[in-house]
């Protein structure tokens, strides 16, 4: 048993039909969850899903080695390639944790559709 206050679970739905831009925006300075979401519906996105992320990982081989806010809050960062300071020895989307959202110590990943 678990507990339920204490811990987490992520739950991805996967798609192999991956229609639309899963993208880190471009930012001059870090962001509070808040401001994350904000910088993406102003670059006319939303904030990308975890399962965004695990899709454009996989089936598109992203790459970027800059953590970002998600929509579930969480931060995490997608590395197809390893490398010193990461992901050294496997590609992974890896997962920082879900830090306050006041923090202004992350960029953020956008999700654009394609309709």
């Amino acid at each position: 048993m678990r507990d339920k206050q204490k811990e987490r679970y992520d739950v991805f739905c996967f798609t192999s039909n991956y229609k639309g831009r899963f993208y880190y925006l471009i930012h001059p300075f870090k962001l509070t969850y808040d401001e994350a979401v904000r910088a993406c519906q102003k670059d006319n996105a939303q904030i990308a899903k975890v399962g965004q992320m695990y899709a454009a990982w996989k089936l598109l081989g992203y790459d970027r080695c800059d953590a970002g806010w998600l929509a579930d809050a969480s931060v995490r960062y997608p590395i197809s390639k390893p490398r010193r300071r990461c992901s050294p020895t496997e590609a992974a989307v890896r997962f920082s944790g879900f830090p306050d959202k006041k923090h202004k110590l992350y960029g953020v990943y956008c999700y654009k559709s394609d309709n």
